[in-house]
């Protein structure tokens, strides 16, 4: 007699072991310190050897973390794109009204860009650097673009977006006029972003919404 087979189950994880997570504590607790270091005194300005002092550590336990402080930035820009695609996805996915979930994303992001100035602009930077074609849009407003494009076509299906034009295309020309905001924002350190920002919003909204006049 065959012994029943038993139904697939799945592998138990594994408890972090003292050392795994010692290890990992550390490695958090290094990149707090970068990031806050990055926010005051910039990512040019912060060297290897602030960061170990910061963090009470040699410089050499730095490099068994991180292969540089590139690295470092890399991992933030990482979670700056997870953050956009959050804030975009909570703003643009529900049934208000288009032009207030439209601004209300802009005064979101506009705000945390001008809360912390100083890196998010090399975090910025660095994703351009790193990841952009001549012909890319700034890549992490990449992400956003098509719930924008759903958020305007559940518009155009509710009468409040013209409807002679795609939602596509116009999901392109609201992200530009966003794109163009955080475009100035990089070249001048004292544009006002967070005013500007949702500023582009809504004059955007007002080129793409149906004239019900």
């Amino acid at each position: 007699m065959q012994t029943p087979i038993s139904e697939t189950t799945e592998e138990p994880v594994p408890a972090e072991g003292r050392r795994d997570r010692k290890r990992r504590e550390l490695r958090e607790r290094v990149y707090e310190v970068a990031r806050e270091l990055f926010q005051s005194r910039g990512f040019e300005s912060t060297t290897v050897e602030q960061i170990a002092e910061a963090a009470d550590i040699a410089p050499a336990t730095f490099f068994n973390h991180f292969q540089s402080k590139r690295a470092v930035l890399a991992m933030m820009t990482s979670e700056v794109v997870s953050y956009v695609g959050a804030l975009a996805d909570a703003h643009l996915s529900g049934d208000g009204p288009i032009g207030d979930q439209l601004v209300g994303l802009a005064t979101d992001a506009g705000a945390q860009i001008a809360e912390n100035r100083g890196v998010a602009r090399d975090v910025v930077r660095d994703f351009v650097r790193t990841n952009a074609r001549p012909d890319d849009t700034t890549p992490y407003l990449g992400r956003i673009h098509e719930p924008v494009a759903a958020m305007i076509e559940r518009g155009q299906a509710r009468g409040e977006i013209r409807s002679d034009e795609d939602a596509r295309f116009l999901a392109e020309m609201v992200v530009g006029a966003l794109n163009a905001a955080i475009t100035h924002w990089l070249s001048d350190p004292d544009y006002p972003i967070a005013e500007r920002l949702p500023r582009a919003a809504q004059f955007v909204w007002e080129a793409i919404r149906e004239d019900t006049n």
